[in-house]
């Protein structure tokens, strides 16, 4: 009887503290990725100002040079585990401004955090239709303000 009051206990314990360590790795996670977003960042800007646009910035992979094929592109880096986030620029029309979208996979699929984004000005948001069915559906400002700090 004893011993079943103690596992009762320590699965109690267990179904609490699960939780708490699953968020506090995801929030690691988010945490690395905004280390690679604004890495991505300061390289569309050193492109800018090189080139007056950020027009070459969507350079097919195949080019060497493009941002697909740096090392913040991803995150983690390569080389250092799974990839949980891509990194992806959509110019706007002339070419003048971009925004930056970290798209989950991986162990982050389904993070509560959804799918954050960067603009040229450092306008920071999450795209909408990632945080559907989680915790901040219908309220994209409470989860850019916590998942963004």
């Amino acid at each position: 009887m004893e011993v079943m009051i103690t596992v009762v206990i320590v699965a109690i314990l267990a179904s609490v503290a699960y939780p708490s360590y699953v968020e506090y790795v995801a929030r690691g996670h988010r945490t690395q990725l905004k280390v690679q977003m604004l890495a991505a960042q300061q390289w569309m800007e050193r492109r800018y100002s090189e080139r007056h646009a950020y027009d070459d910035a969507s350079i097919p992979a195949n080019a060497g040079n493009g941002f697909s094929n740096q090392t913040f592109a991803t995150s983690p880096p390569p080389g250092e585990g799974d990839a949980r986030y891509e990194l992806k620029i959509d110019l706007n029309d002339d070419k003048s401004g971009y925004v930056l979208t970290a798209q989950r996979m991986g162990t982050m699929a389904s993070d509560r955090c959804g799918s954050p984004t960067v603009d040229n000005h450092g306008v920071k948001s999450i795209v909408q239709d990632s945080v559907r069915g989680g915790p901040y559906e219908g309220d994209l400002a409470k989860a850019v303000a916590d998942c963004w700090r």
